[in-house]
Parts: structure tokens; C-alpha cells; sequence
């Protein structure tokens, strides 16, 4: 096969810097996944799951459905039942908003809680493995061009 092919889609290999970046930080976002895909499944929590509990935990307080159907949850009813699977879990709990009768509020339990940190803990191990061979100058110039790009991208 021509070395110039990418080999999971048999289709050319970009010459240009702005299709090989690109190509590259899919194939970043790509390996990533599937490392943090596959650490967690010995916690019995998905990656989806796990930006749930970080959302309502870094939220500090509890929230309504509606906080959670935007992003992963394209909708209250995706965020309803995500909230299912983690109610029947234990890691989350559902109470009756003091402030309003009309609406449910979401809360991490204690388990929650406890399988977030640990989720947080197992990813930060991973990533720091993945990243130790690079020396500090090759970590702090990378992160200055992804920040860059990053800044171009919200713009």
C-alpha cells in the first residue's frame, strides 16, 4: 500500500500542513477515546456518564434536568435517561426543587462523588503516562499552538 494512504480509510494522506494537522488531531481525539473508553470499563462508567457527574459536580450545586440536555445530551429526554442509568446506579438522586414544584433537581451521591474522583484520578494517570516521554519545552510549546488553535476555533 502507498505509505502516503491512511491506512483505516485507504484514502490519500494530506499533503498540506493544514490537512495533516487536522488529520492528526482526529487521530489524537481518536486514540484518546478509546484509552479512556477502555480504563473505564472496569469502573462501569462511560465516558458520556463520567462528563455528566464532572458537569453536576463542578456545577456545585444541584441542578435541573434541562442544565444537562445540551452538548452530549442533544435533548431533556437524552439527559432523562442518562440521569436513569445513573439514578439506578446510586450515583446520582432526583429531589423535588424546593423552589419550584414544577422541577426536579439532580444531585451527586456520596458513590457518585467517590467514582467521579477515582474517574479524574485514572484519567490523569493515563494521560500522564501517555505524556511523560515528552521533556517540559516540547510540552509547554505544544500546549501554547493547541491553545492557539483553540482560540482561532471560539472565535
Amino acid at each position: 500500500m502507498n505509505k502516503n494512504c491512511n491506512l483505516e480509510n485507504h484514502i490519500p494522506e494530506p499533503q498540506s500542513f493544514e490537512g495533516k494537522f487536522f488529520l492528526t488531531l482526529m487521530r489524537i481525539n481518536k486514540q484518546l477515546r478509546g484509552y479512556v473508553e477502555q480504563d473505564m470499563k472496569d469502573m462501569d462508567v462511560s465516558p458520556p456518564q463520567m462528563w455528566f457527574l464532572s458537569r453536576l459536580h463542578d456545577a456545585g450545586e444541584p441542578k435541573p434536568i434541562s442544565f444537562f440536555a445540551d452538548g452530549v445530551f442533544s435533548n431533556r429526554s437524552n439527559a432523562t435517561q442518562m440521569i436513569d442509568r445513573l439514578e439506578a446506579d446510586g450515583l446520582v438522586e432526583r429531589f423535588k426543587n424546593p423552589n419550584d414544584r414544577r422541577s426536579t433537581l439532580v444531585k451527586l451521591t456520596s458513590v457518585g462523588e467517590q467514582r467521579l474522583h477515582e474517574g479524574r484520578d485514572r484519567h490523569e494517570r493515563i494521560i500522564a503516562d501517555l505524556l511523560a516521554p515528552l521533556s517540559d519545552d516540547e510540552r509547554e510549546e505544544t500546549l501554547i499552538v493547541l491553545e492557539r488553535v483553540l482560540g482561532l476555533l471560539d472565535k
